[in-house]
């Protein structure tokens, strides 16, 4: 009798020892799962997103540069305190280049960038509707970045944007 109830106590901890394992290896495969679906997502959202800088100009004070990008992929953006934009330029009798990084801003001040104006078609002059501040596929988004030290006329300067997913593009003009 003793033999039995000790075999029957020994099988039922064998067999709770196997449904933990079993248990702990479908959770781990949960979890993997659940880590593949998350980074097919942002691969998915990366080749999904692109966008370009179209076209630049300095204002006549040289210390405004409007930026016109198109989103000419498939996801909106949005969250532009969190896009990276760089300005590189030189001035004339300068020693040394400039490189700025302006932080977003709603308010525009010295060595800031802002999202100025949406547009269906910048060319057109046709604004947005929808959406307002998303700039959404085949939109276009008028940026301001106000520098300080002014540029001067006949400055090549260097815009790059990068967006939250890594998506970049650069724009070179001399104005």
């Amino acid at each position: 009798m003793g033999t039995a109830i000790t075999w029957l106590i020994a099988f039922f901890i064998v067999i709770t020892t196997a449904f933990a394992a079993i248990n702990g290896v479908m959770d781990t495969g949960a979890s993997r799962a659940e880590a593949y679906a998350a980074t097919d997502q942002l691969l998915i959202d990366d080749l999904e997103s692109s966008f370009k800088l179209v076209s630049a100009r300095q204002s006549a004070g040289h210390t405004l540069i409007n930026l016109i990008i198109t989103n000419d992929g498939r996801t909106s953006f949005t969250n532009f305190e969190d896009w990276v934009v760089t300005v590189r330029y030189d001035q004339k009798g300068g020693a040394d280049e400039i490189f700025l990084v302006p932080p977003y801003t709603n308010s525009l001040s010295d060595n800031t960038w802002t999202a100025q104006e949406f547009w269906l078609d910048y060319d057109q002059d046709d604004p947005e509707v929808i959406e307002p501040g998303v700039l959404n596929p085949h939109e276009e988004m008028e940026v301001r970045i106000q520098i300080n030290p002014n540029l001067e006329h006949r400055t090549w300067i260097v815009l790059t944007m990068t967006s939250p997913w890594g998506v970049t593009d650069t724009l070179t003009f001399k104005d």
